[in-house]
């Protein structure tokens, strides 16, 4: 197959994994399952799935970020074994960022928080919640990516969420 015949499909499947996430079901569905399926990838499992649309990390619509994330990291490996037969698929798979592609999908997915609400109590609130102020006592760590909250204290890995390093390797 010629070099820009390859650039061109490997382009193809990224805005494919991309369109098929985004138009799927909220947390997934049929269509995103066939895909996962043709990538040798398993949807997440149910209780996976309930912790997740139970987090504070809402969708309104599509796949989970981190469905999408693992069908980037099949289409990167499919493609790597081919970046020696063209410059130009060369530079767009190791140049794919694959956390902001997955921050832009998270964007399109998430729900739509109205101006209206931000301040519709604000001066009845005030009074009550400003007395007795202190610093806050606790961290919560956040995805660097997406900010999800870290869910589990022994996550030291990668984000629940989105599939993000939480934290940067000492070199």
């Amino acid at each position: 197959m010629e070099a820009k015949e390859i650039l061109k499909q490997f382009n193809t499947e990224i805005e494919t994994a991309f369109q098929t996430a985004w138009h799927s079901e909220k947390g997934g569905g049929d269509n995103w399952n066939r895909l996962l399926n043709t990538y040798s990838l398993q949807p997440l499992d149910k209780e996976y799935k309930d912790a997740l649309l139970n987090s504070e990390m809402k969708i309104a619509r599509g796949a989970f970020p981190i469905e999408l994330r693992r069908v980037y990291e099949r289409i990167i490996d499919k493609y790597k074994a081919n970046v020696s037969s063209s410059p130009e698929l060369s530079s767009a798979v190791n140049n794919f960022d694959m956390d902001a592609k997955v921050k832009e999908y998270y964007q399109k997915i998430k729900p739509f928080s109205g101006m209206g609400d931000i301040f519709k109590n604000a001066g009845v609130g005030t009074q009550k919640y400003s007395s007795g102020l202190q610093k806050e006592k606790h961290y919560t760590i956040r995805c660097k990516n997406c900010a999800a909250p870290r869910l589990e204290e022994m996550q030291y890995d990668s984000c629940l969420f989105c599939g993000s390093k939480l934290f940067e390797p000492i070199v």
